[in-house]
This record gives structure tokens, sequence and C-alpha cells, in this order.
């Protein structure tokens, strides 16, 4: 399915919470460069997802390359995973289909998703993992999570459902999600910024960021989105 399709897909599926936009700055929910084969634009939006957490997603897309990445990012109170998942697109050849959902303390929900996870692996057998993961990407995931190399399409496609089954999962666990005291959601915030430090530093995008808008733009946008 189409990038565009799957974001309306997953607000769909976390949507009985209801999602609320918020407003960026001008300058960050919208860029546009011209490239030699044609526009390469970003788009960013935030939804607060009741008083949980946000999701935030980036699309970049020109004539060929199309990525989406997507967020959940817990409100630290609160008793809830990180969620990421990506894909990518070179031409009409997908490069990588990712997801993962981490907890960054110790928390009820932690089996549940767990086992989620390790069911999700159990129904789907041939998606393999890439056997070739950035290092950067082992110091922050979970064990259970999906990092493939699609064979095509197809595969994509597989991430995609996956994707929005999570999301149903989700939905149902920040209805019933706990919350951390005082001292806890202190650890908990910890561990949430230093989770999007990780990313903002190491994000497989910041080339072709860096080069497109320029390393300055570059780095304000990265503070904002993983702030």
């Amino acid at each position: 399915m189409p990038f565009r399709v799957l974001i309306e897909q997953s607000l769909a599926a976390i949507g009985p919470l209801g999602c609320t936009p918020l407003v960026l700055p001008r300058q960050y929910a919208q860029i546009t460069r011209p490239e030699l084969d044609g526009e390469l634009v970003m788009d960013t939006q935030f939804m607060a997802v009741a008083d949980k957490g946000e999701l935030r997603w980036v699309h970049i897309y020109a004539p060929k390359i199309n990525v989406l990445t997507l967020f959940f990012f817990p409100n630290p109170q609160w008793q809830l995973p990180v969620y990421c998942m990506e894909q990518v697109i070179f031409g009409n050849q997908p490069i990588i289909a990712m997801l993962d959902a981490v907890c960054l303390a110790s928390m009820a929900c932690h089996e549940k998703i767990d086992g989620w996870l390790q069911k999700a692996h159990q129904a789907n057998p041939q998606l393999q993992q890439a056997q070739d993961t950035p290092e950067w990407f082992e110091q922050c995931r979970s064990g259970q999570d999906f990092f493939i190399r699609p064979e095509n399409d197809h595969y994509r496609q597989m991430i995609s459902h996956l994707h929005l089954r999570f999301l149903e999962s989700l939905s149902n666990w920040l209805v019933a999600a706990e919350a951390f005291d005082g001292k806890l959601t202190g650890q908990h915030r910890h561990a949430l910024q230093a989770y999007k430090n990780h990313h903002r530093i190491h994000a497989p995008g910041l080339k072709l960021m860096n080069r497109s808008f320029g390393e300055q733009w570059t780095d304000t946008y990265m503070n904002f989105l993983f702030k």
C-alpha cells in the first residue's frame, strides 16, 4: 500500500483513543528541494494520542526514493513502550522494512509486548532477519524486532500489516496503561530522551538530509523531531 494510505490506516488503528494533530512550525511541517531527478519533499507530523503519548512520522519522497519513519513516544508517566516502524524504497525496490517496540523500564506490559512480537515471528517465519543490521541499531533494539531486507514488495507489505496489527494492540495497551510513581517517571523520562538522542545522532537519513537541506537546518530539525 502507498505510504500515505499506510499513515491513514495507522491513525485508524490507534484512533479509538483519539489522535489530535499538533501544530508544527511551518519550516518543519514540510520542506522541499529541487533535485536532479525531480522534487524532494519531506513531510513531518506529530499527533497527540489522548494523554498517553505522541505519534510522530516523517515521510521523505522523490521520484526515486520513498521513506516512511514512524514513532510512538509515550509520555513518561505511563508504563508504555517506545515503538518505531521504518520502510525504505529506492526506485521500485524495497531496501529496509523494520519495526520494534522497546520497554525502556520495567513495566507491567513488558511481557505482553515481547509475547506479541514473538508470536508475530512464529507466524511469519519467511520474514528472515537481516544479518547486516547497523551497529547503532544493535545498541537500541529490543531483540524481538523485525529488521528485514525485503526480497520484493510482498515482504514489505507484510511488515505494513504487522505494523497495523501492532498499533491495534497498542491502542488496547494504552487504555489499560498503568502509571509510574514520581521517581520512576523521572527515570523513564531520562531513558526516553536517551533513546531519542541515540536516534537523532545515528538516523540513517542524516546524509541525505544534510546534502539536500544543509547541515545547520538538519541539526535544528533533528533536535525538534527528537525533543
